[in-house]
């Protein structure tokens, strides 16, 4: 979130693809192409390759903008404390009482009133939390993601517990909130860290991973979901001040100058020199060694196999440190590592897609990545990927407040008065809303397009249509 010391609201510029039902999806190996259905579809939903307004957000004073690794939907917050979300809804995830895509940015009305100042989005779930602290949650609970105390269970096949709207997650005091595919973090008062959710790879951090045999005579795994939030028992001690969530692991930073990460091993994403899963919170012994530290107020964020987060150096030089799985080929980078490419720049936001990555410093915008439907933000004639972080052009010279990255989009939350801010074309969806679609598989933890996906380069002209 954009420091509202100084901040007063900001304008949204979106890049990336407009087609909800399908981002990050393949339409079936097996499944007949329509040339004529496909362009009638990429006209209605189209590419937009260069960062650009929401009609729906026009005057809208933004304060901050979220989403996540595994999101395929968006949340803005605006000056009033009013909470917009948008995108896709297929397990209520938008908390608008239903099922149904937006294609616009939606009030959610469950929440006015509330003073909104805080959000994150899971696969399918959502989390925010407002002024007065109180912790809300909605979508998909099936792991106990919502942190409602419980999950509902029904003898009807296929049954899955969706809250559609926002419920009371069981956090008081919260000041701050992370979400992955299928688990929630909180910071509450005092800088206590809680969970709740999945605890398969240990994302949880209590110590296990709830694991035992579902039946005698099997010998199946199951593993037992946490739908109560509970403190994260290694720092209790410690005064927790920022946190994030990729996929399958976490990232959190104390007051005292450490950060720690837990969950899914995999790809080197938690650091620790080993691909091995952490059920507790470890401490990262790289970025405590000598004249560097983490700040309590460090720019923290995790993807679907990477992890970011800024130190200082002797107490006043800033520098970005990443580790994981970065790049789509490639070795895996297996601890804590400066970051070459942003040395000397001031880092205000960091925030990853399942493939890309997105930065805000000083008065550029960078992004990175395997992208596919323009979420780079390079443009119509610009680079559809780029291995290395590469500026914005069309945001050059522009502060941007805040990032945030979720399945084949950004949101770039900027100075509303910038001249270049104001030539950015404005857009607005000719479908206000549409029915969920079937479900098909999600790319997962790593790797580029799958065949089947809409390429930004297929929608270079249709990117134009319903801006004015």
């Amino acid at each position: 979130m954009a420091d509202a010391k100084t901040f007063e609201g900001g304008t949204v510029l979106f890049a990336g693809g407009t087609d909800w039902q399908m981002l990050g999806r393949s339409i079936g190996k097996n499944s007949k192409k329509d040339p004529k259905a496909e362009a009638e579809r990429e006209e209605k939903y189209p590419n937009l390759l260069s960062p650009t307004r929401l009609k729906a957000l026009e005057g809208v004073k933004v304060m901050f903008v979220a989403a996540g690794p595994a999101a395929v939907h968006c949340l803005v917050g605006d000056a009033s404390g009013n909470l917009y979300t948008w995108g896709r809804n297929e397990k209520g995830q938008l908390g608008h009482g239903d099922s149904v895509n937006r294609n616009r940015p939606t009030v959610v009305e469950e929440l006015k009133g509330k003073f909104v100042v805080g959000a994150a989005g899971g696969r399918h779930h959502s989390l925010a939390y407002t002024r007065e602290g109180e912790a809300w949650a909605w979508g998909l609970n099936q792991q106990g993601q919502l942190g409602i105390g419980s999950i509902k269970k029904a003898a009807t096949k296929g049954f899955e517990h969706i809250e559609n709207k926002p419920v009371k997650a069981m956090v008081e005091r919260c000041v701050g909130a992370a979400a992955g595919i299928d688990f929630s973090l909180w910071i509450a008062g005092g800088g206590k860290l809680y969970s709740a959710g999945s605890p398969q790879f240990g994302q949880t951090g209590d110590g296990s991973d709830h694991a035992y045999n579902a039946k005698d005579s099997s010998i199946a795994i199951v593993y037992e979901p946490q739908p109560t939030p509970k403190l994260v028992p290694a720092l209790a001690a410690q005064t927790v001040t920022r946190v994030a969530a990729g996929h399958q692991h976490a990232i959190a930073v104390d007051d005292a100058g450490s950060a720690y990460t837990w969950g899914n091993g995999g790809y080197g994403r938690l650091g620790h020199r080993v691909q091995k899963d952490e059920f507790a919170p470890r401490k990262l012994e790289d970025l405590s060694k000598g004249r560097t530290a983490v700040p309590k107020d460090a720019v923290v964020a995790a993807g679907s196999t990477s992890s970011f987060v800024t130190t200082l150096i002797g107490g006043a030089v800033q520098q970005l440190y990443t580790w994981g799985k970065l790049k789509t080929n490639g070795d895996s980078q297996m601890y804590p590592m400066p970051d070459s490419n942003m040395t000397g720049w001031t880092v205000r936001s960091v925030a990853c897609g399942p493939n890309h990555f997105a930065i805000a410093a000083d008065q550029s915008a960078i992004t990175w990545g395997a992208a596919i439907n323009g979420e780079l933000g390079y443009g119509p004639n610009g680079k559809k990927s780029s291995a290395n972080p590469a500026k914005v052009d069309a945001l050059e010279g522009v502060a941007t407040h805040q990032v945030a990255c979720g399945m084949g989009f950004t949101l770039f939350l900027c100075d509303a008065n910038a001249p270049a801010v104001k030539k950015c074309e404005v857009w607005d969806s000719s479908v206000d809303e549409d029915g969920a679609g079937a479900a098909s598989e999600d790319s997962g933890d790593a790797g580029g397009a799958k065949g089947g996906k809409r390429k930004a380069g297929a929608a270079g002209g249709a990117a134009k249509k319903g801006k004015k």
